[in-house]
């Protein structure tokens, strides 16, 4: 049985409560479970009674005394989890007063921005890896979305909704999909190892591997097979990209549109290393790749457009 509290008076607290029993005989006890009691919430209780009120008022100054430990505790682990992030919010305070010391206007445009970015990212959650100052971009110039290891598999309903918002509805012009090197996620799918949940994702990275394995296998410095299999996979999610009915349709349409001079969104393959700060951009052929697969994955024709 549950019961919502309504409101609280004096030491009595008064419960309405909601019995889905058919069997309604017996005493009038009622137990309460040892809970924290805040009025507008459901609880759970123990009960049998030989009515059905709609509501119910008796003294609980134990339960009540519970409540008040209760509040004094979530009080206390509030003001303790406040003292992990108020570097964060004093260094948020520092920004906006350097900011407009700066521009003094700068969010005053910001807040009447209409987001229309240019380009949309994939990338790495990787902490060291800050996607705005890499690219030198602002606010709205840039769609981000990051997961290990820079992936966009063709099942995940995250990535395909980040990337049909930002190709159909944003019209971004240039998608690029940055990898990075020393990337653990790929370090990771190079291992005889099981991480549970992870694997599911990093089995994605292995399939890399497989598709390029006399490649890979041929290159005996280690490190040197790591930064070939970041690049490898880099270009393998960018021909991920090429798959999509979203983008295939709208490239489609932006030729049909330009007579040809230009096809969008346009996609970018790039490697960026933590231990230099610089992104480079993998030389790949893109049209030749895609060309001789276009009888496998293509999905429009120019009559469709």
């Amino acid at each position: 049985m549950r019961v919502r509290i309504s409101k609280l008076i004096n030491k009595n607290i008064n419960i309405r409560y909601y019995n889905n029993s058919n069997n309604i005989n017996g005493g009038s006890k009622i137990t309460l479970n040892a809970v924290t009691m805040v009025p507008g919430t459901s609880i759970n209780v123990n009960t049998e009674i030989n009515k059905n009120p709609l509501e119910t008022n008796f003294s609980t100054p134990n339960v009540l005394k519970s409540f008040g430990s209760r509040r004094r505790l979530s009080s206390q682990m509030s003001r303790e989890n406040d003292e992990h992030v108020n570097e964060i919010l004093n260094n948020n305070k520092r920004w906006v007063e350097e900011t407009k010391l700066k521009d003094p206007e700068f969010f005053e445009r910001l807040g009447k921005l209409k987001q229309k970015p240019k380009y949309l990212y994939f990338g790495c959650s990787d902490s060291r890896v800050p996607v705005n100052q890499i690219l030198g971009l602002g606010p709205g110039e840039v769609f981000v979305h990051r997961n290990i290891a820079n992936m966009v598999p063709a099942n995940d309903l995250n990535v395909l909704s980040v990337l049909e918002y930002a190709v159909a509805h944003l019209g971004v012009q240039d998608i690029i999909v940055a990898g990075h090197y020393d990337c653990g996620g790929v370090r990771a799918a190079t291992k005889r190892q099981d991480l549970g949940l992870l694997e599911n994702w990093l089995r994605l990275i292995r399939d890399v591997y497989r598709l390029h394995k006399d490649h890979l296998d041929h290159i005996d410095n280690l490190e040197e097979r790591h930064h070939r299999l970041v690049e490898l996979n880099v270009i393998e999610q960018c021909l991920n990209l090429y798959k999509t009915g979203v983008v295939q349709r709208k490239r489609l349409q932006s030729s049909t549109a330009s007579g040809g001079t230009e096809v969008l969104p346009r996609i970018h393959a790039m490697v960026f290393n933590p231990g230099e700060g610089i992104l480079k951009k993998l030389n790949v052929d893109f049209d030749q790749r895609v060309g001789s697969l276009e009888h496998i994955y293509g999905l429009h024709d120019q009559e469709d457009i």
